[in-house]
Formats: structure tokens, C-alpha cells, sequence
């Protein structure tokens, strides 16, 4: 049976706007609920997308909008936590819900986004180990009643993303040096519609099911590397200074106590964690090349994302399991 009608949950958000559209105009019936309805119109505007002012933190709401679902794509996680135990929260607590919320509506299908590096008993930080408990929580209470399938992505970036637009931002300001923390931590930074793509193609393919997949970019990349491809896109002349670890430690403990929480104890722990993948990634947009074809960025009329390679999966044969 094609699975045609999927609740999205965190559809909202960067990643899950992209996801929203490439499904709707592949013919999916699109839910997404959400808090603020009136900041994501545009959303709405595709007939195959239908918006839902709903809480999914709350279960008896959730279990609601499983109903009547085929799949369930799941894209909630948080970067920081506001308050103490908000990881667990989220990325465990919110997934026992799900799982239960499946269970009852007899939901069969659940695609979930985790992180590269995710590991419950061995993750440098509160994040990845939080992430990892969820991902294997599915997996475990999931193998009866449902067909889970995790995606494991490094860093993504992209329109709107938080990764590319923060940094710029803040070098845009930079006068003299900007001292970079942790800059010699690695990455392989995936273009979001590789990240996409992917997804979509593992709904209806049951040689997914049960199966955890990282996903990376085709270029591995230091955190200073990546800033100064932006420098140098945005035609600033700052320099970038690498932090030693004390210093690394210090501003990162600085700015957590700061508001909007730049960075973090807990982002200085997961940086601690290569994010790369011990095979050939599913990506194929090399963010070097995204960053060098677009021009300077935001002081311009030229859009963002002008450049974007047609490296869509065809088959999905390319998704290799983590093993």
C-alpha cells in the first residue's frame, strides 16, 4: 500500500518547511501541526498542506492527530535546553508518547531524525546522548508495531538555516578578529535538499524499515574552514583566531548565560564529536561550492539560494544503513 497522507511533526521549522513542500508537491497530504498558526501561511497556501493549531506535547492532542495517518515523519529536537531535563523532554520523553500515540491509532510507519554522533551511552553531551536514548527507544518499543527508520544528518544547512545565516550575522559585526571556539572540530555539512530527498524515498521503501542511516555531505570540514569560506563570501577582511580548549570552555560559558544561548556547555561537549560518517554520505551538494556560487551573501539583492544542484537520490539504493 503507497502511504500517502503524513503528519508532520515539527513541519514548522527549517528542515521541516523544505520537507512539507518537496512532499506536497510529490502528491503527499501534508498535517502539520503548530502552535502559531499565523506565522506559517505560506505553508498553508499549497492545497496539499493543511495547518493545525495544536500542542503535540500534550498527549490526548497528539493522539488525535495520528488518526487517520499513514506515516509519521517526526523533526523535533532542540539545540539547548531552557530548562533543566528539556533534552530528555523532547528527545525521549515526547518519543514514548509517539511511539505510544502509533501504537494506539495503529500507525505502522515512523520516519525520525536524529543526529550523527547520537549515542546513549557514549555521547560527549546531554544533546547526543538524549538523541541517542529517543532514536533507540524507537527502535526497541517499535519493532512489533512499527516500521521505524532513523535518519542520523552532520550539520545541515540551507535556506533559512541556523547554521550559515549565525555565523554570517555575527561575522557581518566582526571588526578586527572573531575568536572561534572548538574551530578545529570536524563536520560534513549536508544541503538540506539532499537531506530531503532522502527522507521522501525511504516512506514507501520497506528495505528501510528497522534501518538507522547518517547522512553527510560529500566534503569534510573544520568549523574555522567553514567560517572562512562565509568570510570570504560576505567580503569581510576579520580574522578568524582558533581558541585553544580552556579558552574554548570559557566562552562557551560565558554565552550560555547569555540571552539567545550563542553557544553553549553542552554545544562545546557534542563539537567534541566529529560529525562525520565512516561511509560515503548520501549528500552530494558540497557546501564550499553552495557557499562560492551564491555570491556575497545578505548585502546583496541576489537570492540566497540561487544556487542549488539538481543531485536529487534516484533510487534508493544510495541510503546505506549504519551498520
Amino acid at each position: 500500500m503507497h502511504l500517502n497522507k503524513v503528519l508532520l511533526l515539527g513541519g514548522s521549522g527549517f528542515i521541516g518547511q523544505s520537507l512539507a513542500f518537496e512532499l506536497a508537491n510529490k502528491g503527499y497530504q501534508v498535517t502539520i501541526p503548530c502552535r502559531r498558526l499565523h506565522r506559517h501561511r505560506a505553508l498553508a497556501l499549497h492545497a496539499k498542506i493543511q495547518l493545525v493549531q495544536s500542542d503535540v506535547f500534550d498527549s490526548s492532542e497528539l493522539n488525535r492527530l495520528c488518526q487517520s495517518q499513514n506515516a509519521i515523519i517526526n523533526l523535533i529536537g532542540i539545540l539547548h535546553e531552557r530548562k533543566k531535563n528539556d533534552f530528555r523532554k523532547v528527545h525521549v520523553d515526547f518519543v514514548k508518547t509517539l511511539v505510544s500515540a502509533c501504537t494506539h491509532n495503529k500507525v505502522k510507519r515512523l520516519l525520525h531524525l536524529s543526529a550523527l554522533g547520537a549515542d546513549q551511552a557514549r555521547g560527549t553531551s546531554r544533546y547526543l546522548r538524549s538523541k541517542g536514548e529517543g532514536e533507540n527507544l524507537l527502535h526497541t518499543f517499535g519493532q512489533k508495531d512499527l516500521h521505524v527508520t532513523s535518519f542520523q544528518p552532520s550539520v545541515v544547512f540551507g535556506l533559512n538555516d541556523q547554521f550559515i545565516n549565525q555565523f554570517a550575522g555575527i561575522l557581518k559585526y566582526c571588526i578586527g578578529f572573531f575568536p572561534l571556539a572548538c574551530a578545529n572540530s570536524k563536520l560534513t555539512p549536508i544541503y538540506v535538499g539532499d537531506l530531503v530527498t532522502t527522507v521522501i524515498n525511504a516512506i514507501n521503501d520497506s528495505a528501510t524499515h528497522g534501518k538507522r542511516y547518517p547522512l553527510c555531505g560529500p566534503e569534510v570540514l573544520t568549523l574555522k574552514q567553514i567560517l572562512e569560506l562565509i568570510k570570504v563570501s560576505m567580503g569581510l577582511t576579520c580574522r578568524i583566531i582558533p581558541l585553544g580548549k580552556g579558552l574554548s570552555k570559557l566562552q562557551a560559558f560565558v554565552l550560555q548565560c547569555l540571552p539567545g544561548k550563542l553557544f553553549t556547555m553542552d554545544n562545546y561537549r557534542s563539537l567534541q564529536t566529529p560529525s562525520v560518517c565512516d561511509t560515503k554520505g548520501n549528500g552530494t551538494t558540497s557546501l564550499t561550492q553552495y557557499i562560492q556560487n551564491i555570491g556575497v551573501l545578505f548585502n546583496r539583492n541576489k537570492h540566497y539560494d540561487d544556487f542549488r544542484q539538481d543531485h536529487s537520490l534516484n533510487s534508493n539504493a544510495d541510503l546505506k544503513p549504519k551498520q
